[in-house]
């Protein structure tokens, strides 16, 4: 037995040997700026940190990241819990929602890139991002009287969310450096005004100590 004249075991507040696992996604949000960009890095802008992102219908301009952006902690790490990832989602948000250009960007974007997964010194994954399903895809459509386009997303959550399911599920350890990044072959102009935030959702459980 381990010797412990202060008793200190019995009053741990963090206690790994007893974990409890909940369902908890990591995820992060970037901005994809109008001219276009070669590459996005994901969950490497920690909560409380400045990112430039879009706030309602304003252009992108820098904010301090809450739990609305992302739920990392700490850059490209967390310290103390282990994932179990079980699928990727993407999100897409507009600066300018319904804009007739919106969906065209989309596509310019998933069309031209693909996601490169990675855990310490080990490529995990790499996929076109044509191949990852939207939480909020557009499945409205509509032109009226007067030439006007009108665009709708549905938004997904719960067990039924959209994601790329993996057949073997992504374990992140605790304290495991990790990166997702967003790759183009080029810069690729979107088509609208305003530019475009991207989520990455690492859909899965969360093990943390009691």
């Amino acid at each position: 037995m381990v010797y412990d004249p202060m008793q200190a075991q019995q009053y741990k507040t963090q206690r790994s040997e007893l974990p409890e696992d909940l369902w908890q996604p990591l995820y992060d949000r970037v901005n994809y700026p109008n001219a276009g960009a070669t590459s996005l890095a994901f969950f490497s802008t920690a909560k409380g940190q400045a990112a430039t992102l879009i706030t309602g219908v304003a252009a992108a301009a820098a904010k301090v990241k809450d739990y609305r952006d992302t739920n990392m902690e700490n850059s490209n790490v967390v310290p103390t819990k282990m994932f179990k990832f079980i699928g990727i989602s993407l999100a897409f948000i507009d600066q300018v929602p319904g804009a007739v250009a919106n969906s065209a960007d989309r596509d310019r974007i998933r069309n031209n890139a693909w996601m490169q997964f990675r855990i310490v010194d080990k490529d995990i994954l790499y996929i076109p991002l044509v191949s990852l399903p939207e939480v909020n895809p557009y499945i409205v459509g509509s032109t009226t009287a007067n030439n006007s386009t009108i665009l709708g997303t549905a938004g997904g959550g719960g067990a039924n969310v959209a994601m790329y399911r993996l057949p073997i599920p992504i374990v992140l350890n605790p304290y495991e450096n990790f990166s997702v990044t967003i790759n183009l072959s080029a810069a690729v102009a979107l088509a609208g005004t305003g530019s475009v935030d991207i989520y990455v959702i690492l859909q899965g459980y969360m093990r943390r100590p009691t």
